[in-house]
C-alpha cells in the first residue's frame, strides 16, 4: 500500500510535469532559469521511481513505475534539449575587450593629496597614485612650489612613470627648506599626465611634529631596450630609398593610400608629386621638405587651395615594408618651422583607423618644441570613423634622459608590434607601451612633414624639412 501511494504521488508530478512542458512549450515562453529547475524536479522524480522499481516485489507496482519513469524520462530529454537550443539563440557575449579595435580600456586617473611631514625636513616625498592599472604607459608630473613659509629649492617639476604592471603608487622627491612647524610647501599636476587623466588640484605639504614622511618602495619594471622583432626584410638609407607618385614594389609611393590632401585635421598642405622637388637626395640623407608654394594648388569643387608643399613617403603600395608582427626604425632629424607638422606612423593595409603613432611634431602648438618634445599615441575604430585615441603629447627628451637636440641631430625612433603590446623607443630605450587592440593587423609605415599653418602665414622661419638617414623593417610575421 505504501508503494501504490508514493506511486500515485510520482504519478501525479509526471502529469504535472508534462502539462507544464507542453504549456510552456506551446506558449514558447519558458526561461532557460524554469526549465532547468524542471529538469531538476523531474530527474529527482526519476531517481524515486528508480528505488521503488528496485525495491517492491509486486508486479504492478513495478509495471506503472516503469510507464512512470518512461514518461520522466521523455520529459527530461524534452527539457535538456529546450535548454540548449535556448542558449544557442543567446547572444554570445565577446571576450573581446577592444570590440575588434574599436574600444580601449578607460584611462586612469593620477591623484596627489595633501600630507603632512616632520619639522624641519629638507625633502619631501609626494606620493602620486593611479586609481587603477593602465593599459598603457602613464607618465604624471608634478610641481613642487613655495608655500606659505616653506620654500621649494628650487621650485621644479617632476616626472613619474607608471609602465604597465607597476605598482600604483610612486613618489617623488623634491628639497625644500624652512619647514617649521605648521609651514608648508605646496605641490600641483602643472599639465595632464600623459596616457592618463588628472585628477583634483592642488595640495599642501605641512610641516608636522610627529609625522612621518618617507619614499614608497614600488615594483617597477626598467624601460625596454629596443631590439628588432624577426628578420630583416626592408633596409634603406637617404641615397637608395626608392620612391615614386604612384609606389609600388620596392618603392614609396609620395601620396597617401587615399590621395594628397587630409581635409579632416585642418592640413594646409598638398603632399606633392617627385616634381614639385620635395625630395633632395644630399650627403646627410634624404630631404622631406615643405614650404610655401608660388602658386596655391587647387583641389576639388569648389576648389579648396594649398599654400603650402608637404612632402610623404607612405608604404601602403610596398610589400617589403608590411608586416603584422615585427619592427620599424627610423634615424631622422627633425623640422623646427612653426607650422610644421612631422610625423612617422603606421597604417593597416585595410584602411583607417587604427593608426599608431611613433612620433608626430606639433609644430602649429605654441607650446611644442621642436628640440626636445615627444608625442605618441594609437587611434582605433573603423571605416573612417575614430572610436578612441590614447595620447602622450607631453613628454620630452629629458623625461628618459635623452639629449634635447631632436631639430640639430640625428636621433633613432622605433617601434615593436607583437600580440600583446606596442612598443615605441627612442634612441634605443622605452618611452610608451600600448596593449594592442589591434591584433592581427597589416601595417606600414609613413614618414612625412605636413602643414597646418595659416594660409596667410609666410611659413619661413627655421627648417621646414625633415632628413631621413635610414629606414629598416624587421618582420615576424
Amino acid at each position: 500500500m505504501k508503494n501504490n501511494k508514493i506511486l500515485k504521488r510520482l504519478a501525479i508530478v509526471t502529469l504535472f510535469s508534462i502539462l507544464s512542458l507542453t504549456h510552456s512549450f506551446a506558449s514558447e515562453n519558458m526561461t532557460i532559469k524554469q526549465a532547468e529547475k524542471l529538469l531538476k524536479d523531474t530527474t529527482a522524480a526519476e531517481s524515486s521511481i528508480t528505488r521503488i522499481i528496485q525495491n517492491s516485489k509486486n508486479q504492478e507496482v513495478q509495471k506503472d513505475a516503469n510507464i512512470a519513469e518512461g514518461a520522466l524520462g521523455r520529459v527530461s530529454n524534452q527539457l535538456e534539449q529546450y535548454i540548449q537550443n535556448k542558449k544557442a539563440e543567446q547572444p554570445k557575449v565577446s571576450t573581446d575587450i577592444y570590440n575588434g579595435g574599436k574600444k580601449y580600456p578607460g584611462s586612469s586617473k593620477v591623484l596627489i593629496e595633501s600630507f603632512d611631514v616632520p619639522v624641519n625636513s629638507s625633502v619631501v616625498h609626494v606620493p602620486v597614485t593611479i586609481d587603477k592599472p593602465s593599459s598603457n604607459t602613464v607618465i604624471a608630473y608634478v610641481r613642487v612650489y613655495n608655500g606659505q613659509g616653506g620654500r621649494a629649492k628650487p621650485d621644479t617639476t617632476k616626472s613619474v612613470i607608471f609602465r604597465p604592471g607597476d605598482s600604483l603608487t610612486k613618489t617623488l622627491s623634491f628639497n625644500v627648506s624652512s619647514m617649521s612647524e605648521s609651514n608648508n610647501v605646496r605641490a600641483v599636476q602643472p599639465s595632464v599626465p600623459d596616457g592618463a587623466i588628472r585628477a583634483g588640484g592642488g595640495i599642501r605639504i605641512t610641516a608636522k611634529k610627529g609625522a612621518i614622511n618617507e619614499p614608497i618602495e614600488s615594483i617597477s619594471r626598467a624601460p625596454l631596450m629596443f631590439k628588432p622583432l624577426g628578420k630583416l626584410c626592408y633596409s634603406a638609407t637617404g641615397e637608395t630609398i626608392q620612391f615614386d607618385d604612384k609606389g609600388g614594389p620596392n618603392s614609396f609611393s609620395t601620396s597617401l593610400s587615399h590621395g594628397r590632401t587630409q581635409v579632416g585635421n585642418g592640413e594646409t598642405g598638398y603632399y606633392g608629386t617627385t616634381d614639385m622637388g620635395g625630395f633632395i637626395r644630399t650627403t646627410d640623407g634624404l630631404v622631406i621638405s615643405s614650404r610655401r608654394l608660388k602658386t596655391p594648388v587647387k583641389v576639388g569643387s569648389p576648389a579648396t587651395e594649398y599654400p603650402f608643399l608637404a612632402s610623404m613617403l607612405s608604404g601602403h603600395r610596398t610589400p617589403e615594408t608590411q608586416f603584422k608582427y615585427g619592427s620599424v626604425e627610423w634615424v631622422v632629424k627633425m623640422p623646427n618651422r612653426f607650422g610644421s607638422w612631422p610625423a612617422l606612423w603606421l597604417v593597416p593595409t585595410g584602411g583607417w583607423p587604427p593608426e599608431i603613432d611613433v612620433y608626430e611634431g606639433f609644430g602649429y602648438n605654441g607650446s611644442w618644441k621642436f628640440s626636445s618634445s615627444l608625442s605618441s599615441n594609437i587611434h582605433g575604430g573603423d571605416n573612417n570613423v575614430r572610436t578612441f585615441t590614447r595620447a602622450a603629447m607631453r613628454m620630452d627628451m629629458k623625461t628618459f634622459g635623452l639629449a634635447g637636440t631632436l631639430d640639430s641631430e640625428f636621433h633613432t625612433f622605433a617601434v615593436t608590434v607583437v600580440p600583446q603590446w606596442i612598443t615605441i623607443f627612442v634612441d634605443g630605450v622605452e618611452t610608451m607601451c600600448y596593449a594592442n587592440p589591434f591584433k592581427g593587423e597589416k601595417w606600414y609605415p609613413l614618414t612625412n612633414v605636413a602643414v597646418k599653418a595659416k594660409v596667410e602665414s609666410p611659413y619661413s622661419n627655421g627648417s621646414g624639412d625633415m632628413i631621413l638617414r635610414s629606414i629598416k623593417v624587421w618582420r615576424a610575421e
